[in-house]
C-alpha cells in the first residue's frame, strides 16, 4: 500500500493537479476519526489532506451522512443527505443533523427496569426488541446491554 500512495503522491506533484481517490471501507464508522476507517491503511491516511465520509448513521433511516476531516482546516459538521432517485441526486435530508442514536449508551438498570415493565416474562429477543424501540438504540447495543446487564447480575438468562 506504501508503494500504491507513493505513486500517488508523484502522479500528482507530477501533473500538479488535485487527486482524487474513492476508497470502500467495510468498517462500522463510530467514531470521529475518519482516517482510521480505511481498512488496515494508514498510509493512504498519512498522504490525504482532505477527507469525506459517506456513511448511513442507522440502517432504519433512508438518510445518509457525509462527514468531513481536513489535514489543514476545521472540520465542517456532518451534513445529512437523502437520495433523490428521480434526478439521481442528493439533497439535504429535510430533518436537521441530530445526535446520533445509534450505538447510544444503554444503563443496565435500563434493562432491568424494562423486564421489570413486562413482570420479568420476556424472552431474549423480545426483551432486545423492547430495548430497541423503548430506547431507541440499535440491535447491537442492545445486545451489549442485556449481557452486560446479565454479568453484572441485574438480571437472570434462563
Amino acid at each position: 500500500m506504501a508503494a500504491f500512495c507513493q505513486s500517488l503522491l508523484r502522479l500528482r506533484d507530477a501533473s500538479r493537479a488535485a487527486l482524487v481517490l474513492v476508497h470502500h471501507t467495510r468498517k462500522s464508522i463510530s467514531r470521529q476519526e475518519i482516517g482510521s476507517a480505511f481498512r488496515g491503511s494508514s498510509a493512504l491516511h498519512a498522504v490525504g489532506d482532505s477527507y469525506l465520509l459517506l456513511t448511513r448513521p442507522s440502517p432504519q433511516l433512508p438518510a445518509l451522512e457525509l462527514r468531513f476531516q481536513f489535514r489543514y482546516a476545521a472540520s465542517q459538521p456532518p451534513r445529512r443527505l437523502e437520495f433523490n432517485p428521480q434526478p439521481l441526486w442528493f439533497s439535504p435530508a429535510e430533518s436537521a443533523p441530530t445526535p446520533r442514536t445509534v450505538g447510544r449508551k444503554v444503563e443496565t438498570t435500563q434493562v432491568r427496569q424494562t423486564l421489570a415493565q413486562h413482570e420479568g416474562q420476556l424472552r431474549y429477543n423480545q426483551l432486545r426488541e423492547e430495548i430497541m424501540q423503548g430506547l431507541q438504540c440499535s440491535k447491537r447495543t442492545a445486545q451489549l446491554a442485556i449481557t452486560q446487564a446479565a454479568q453484572q447480575g441485574e438480571i437472570v438468562q434462563e
